[in-house]
């Protein structure tokens, strides 16, 4: 069903429940029962209903979202459950115990019978039902002002909002007296006061931290394996939400980079699940004794692997991350808190909620992973500030982001570098290598960091070797910018500007820049270059040790593609990002790079 437009501003709220009402009265019962039980499964998820003792709820009626679900698994966690009864102006709740304590009251909705005990004004989960919502949680109740009466003088509780996505709207006009819910789940997408939101999962995630340091690695590994066997027994599941991504990407005109990198399908899932599985079979660097000496007065000192702690990461249209994340975090004892894009958000959601099901059935703490389901700019700025609760901040994405992360964090940050990659095409190489090393780079898969985006050709065998690559590039309709001798080579390129000397153009173009010499090559490389990964095609030993020796980047290779440069590739398992800064770690980030050290001194009775 598609959202109620407002189309007049500051529409009356009266108008508002006509339409509203209209918009219910098309829903089938399958319908509403269909999309109040996916309603309540995600509030069921929530640390505030799991740490609640005590459910105010709303008893759904009209074409509500049904509350029945959630009631029932209250129920069945012995948590309290108590309803509302309207007597006069007032509302109040009451206990009940079974649907055999309610009884129609007030306009026919159910209500707790008399002889049931008033609930105590305490600390509880309180769901608010509602005509119309917007996303900044303003809402239209019904017009008698119960539930803002009754939440101005009770206000121990967290508030949720449950509603279907047609009750959404552009703007909902708010009074003085309106007091919206710090929650707002539909169907689709989930609204939240981001102070109170953080607040929350940061907590939850430092509780978690200390049960994760004392898992054992068997403990570890069978986590692993349970969700590496889950992603694939769920992919229908994934699949069904990422493709909600992909339709709205394609309505929104990503460059097709950029979907390539959103896109999942089954050869990515069960690589995904095999990147798990390969981290299992990691040795776990938890615990490691690294360097124990001896000193004169007979101490031993020695450094001993420990967790960072809890890890936040802050990604783009990536879901393998979550995957990846996930497993490299967990295997490290790290509690993680993932911050992905508004463009993934249906894929993130459906990967973690299967990651979290497994940590359940394994009796961990699914807070050992949590997704941050806001992906509103406002947030993203909180986040990264939650220094309180979050140890270290990973970006991974395009460098608006990184550049942004970098900037606005007060929580200390492991930089990844997006990636300008250079391939510097000696006049001792193999031609035909060199084409088909360049043809990987730059096609195999278009919307990656590792992948090639400039070309630095030796003038002496320029005109042969274009003429041998473009060849090849032809097959994907590659764009050639080229600077000025390069395109007396070829035919149907296109002039450089100094602009594309320095562009990740996570597209099908290539920059093609001409030298005269290997220091030129490297001058060139060193300007224009992210630090990521350069590579030389050469058959001089000479020119291959030196480009190794004076290239600045975190991966430098010799006669080889820069698509090597993962983590899967390097046998790490699965990588958290490529880092292209210089201090904690650099180039792809396994297990070790999510861990640090604390030294443990054994005496036997020395003081100083």
């Amino acid at each position: 069903m598609e959202k109620l437009k407002i189309w007049v501003k500051n529409m009356e709220k009266k108008d508002i429940r006509k339409l509203v009402a209209a918009k219910r009265k098309t829903l089938s019962q399958t319908e509403v029962e269909t999309k109040s039980r996916i309603i309540c499964e995600q509030i069921m998820k929530m640390e505030a209903f799991q740490k609640a003792s005590c459910i105010f709820v709303y008893m759904g009626c009209k074409g509500e979202v049904s509350t029945e679900p959630l009631i029932e698994e209250a129920w069945r966690l012995g948590k309290k459950v108590a309803a509302p009864r309207v007597c006069g102006e007032d509302m109040n709740y009451y206990y009940i115990t079974s649907y055999e304590d309610t009884a129609p009251g007030y306009f026919d909705i159910p209500e707790p019978v008399a002889g049931t005990a008033e609930a105590a004004d305490e600390e509880a989960l309180l769901i608010v039902p509602g005509v119309g919502f917007d996303q900044q949680r303003h809402r239209c109740g019904y017009g008698k002002g119960f539930y803002d009466r009754y939440l101005s003088q009770h206000q121990k509780h967290t508030t949720l909002a449950a509603a279907f996505e047609f009750q959404m709207m552009e703007e909902v006009p708010a009074d003085v007296h309106d007091i919206f819910p710090q929650y707002l789940i539909t169907e689709e997408r989930f609204f939240a006061d981001s102070n109170v939101l953080l607040e929350s999962i940061g907590q939850a995630a430092k509780e978690t931290e200390p049960q994760l340091r004392k898992l054992s690695t068997a403990a570890k590994n069978q986590a692993l394996l349970k969700a590496a066997e889950y992603l694939e027994q769920y992919r229908g599941k994934i699949l069904d939400a990422n493709a909600q991504d992909i339709q709205k990407a394609r309505e929104n005109q990503m460059p097709e980079g950029l979907v390539d990198r959103l896109l999942l399908n089954d050869s990515r899932i069960e690589g995904m699940s095999e990147g798990l599985r390969q981290i299992a079979r990691l040795d776990d660097p938890v615990g490691e004794i690294m360097e124990m000496k001896k000193r004169p007065n007979g101490l031993m000192i020695g450094k001993k692997r420990v967790p960072l702690g809890v890890v936040g990461i802050i990604y783009e249209s990536r879901p393998n991350v979550t995957a990846d994340a996930f497993g490299l975090c967990f295997k490290t004892g790290n509690a993680v808190i993932l911050k992905g894009g508004s463009d993934a958000i249906h894929s993130n959601r459906a990967i973690v909620d299967v990651l979290c099901h497994a940590l359940q059935d394994c009796g961990i703490p699914s807070a050992a992973l949590q997704l941050i389901g806001v992906t509103d700019r406002e947030t993203t700025a909180r986040f990264m500030k939650l220094k309180q609760y979050v140890d270290v901040l990973i970006p991974r994405g395009g460098a608006g982001l990184i550049r942004a992360v970098v900037e606005g964090s007060t929580i200390p940050v492991i930089e990844t570098g997006t990636g300008n990659c250079h391939i510097y095409v000696d006049e001792t190489a193999d031609l035909e290598m060199a084409a088909d090393i360049i043809n990987n780079a730059k096609t195999q898969r278009i919307g990656v960091c590792n992948a090639c985006e400039s070309i630095v050709v030796h003038e002496k065998i320029e005109k042969v070797f274009l003429s041998v690559l473009k060849q090849k590039l032809d097959a994907h309709n590659v764009e050639l910018r080229c600077d000025k001798q390069a395109l007396s080579c070829i035919d149907g390129g296109v002039p450089a500007s100094e602009e594309d000397w320095g562009r990740e153009y996570l597209d099908y173009i290539l920059s093609v820049k001409t030298v005269s010499s290997i220091e030129e090559a490297i001058a060139h490389i060193n300007r224009y270059n992210t630090g990521h990964s350069e590579a030389i095609i050469t058959k001089d030993y000479a020119n291959a040790m030196r480009f190794l020796n004076e290239i600045d980047a975190a991966a430098v290779y010799v006669n080889a593609s820069t698509r090597f440069t993962d983590g899967f590739e390097f046998g790490f398992g699965a990588e958290i990002g490529i880092s292209t800064q210089k201090l904690h770690a650099r180039g792809p980030m396994g297990l070790e790079a999510l861990t640090t050290t604390k030294y443990i001194i054994f005496g036997n009775g020395q003081t100083r």
